[in-house]
């Protein structure tokens, strides 16, 4: 819900006790992975997500200051 005119912005599937569940496994695999994985490579992954990020940073921060009622600016600072 919008906060400054309380119309909705986005439907969104509710997940159950089941989904959240399934997810920490998922987690739980893939942490080892992770912590498998040689540090350049993980430094590189992180560094891909950035810039995935920094690409999307307007759209995010709109996202943000409209899901959030803040004006542009700091939606695009907390991106």
């Amino acid at each position: 819900m919008n906060p400054h005119n309380n119309k909705a912005i986005a439907k969104i599937k509710m997940g159950s006790v089941n989904d959240y569940e399934d997810c920490l496994k998922a987690m739980e695999t893939e942490k080892e992975a992770w912590m498998n994985t040689p540090m350049p490579k993980r430094g590189e992954i992180v560094r891909l997500i950035g810039e995935a990020v920094r690409a999307k940073k307007d759209a995010l921060g709109s996202l943000i200051s409209l899901e959030m009622g803040k004006i542009k600016i700091e939606g695009d600072g907390e991106v």
